[in-house]
């Protein structure tokens, strides 16, 4: 996890890891590669993967709430 991180830059890994998991198949950030960072309105997102971007994009409200929590 700690190498899928160090891929990222200082402000991105701060955030990630502040993050934790995916909002979208709630699985750790960094357990499947280097997390990706998805724009959503003014807000930058971590996913775990690529397959999880659409999901995100096309139910935003949703997954956004879950990081609220």
């Amino acid at each position: 996890i700690e190498a899928a991180f160090a891929k990222l830059s200082d402000d991105d890994r701060v955030t990630a890891k502040k993050q934790k998991i995916c909002p979208v198949s709630d699985e750790l950030l960094g357990t499947m590669g280097t997390p990706i960072k998805v724009d959503v309105g003014d807000r930058g997102v971590f996913i775990c993967c690529d397959g999880c971007k659409e999901e995100l994009q096309d139910n935003a409200d949703k997954y956004l709430a879950k990081l609220e929590n």
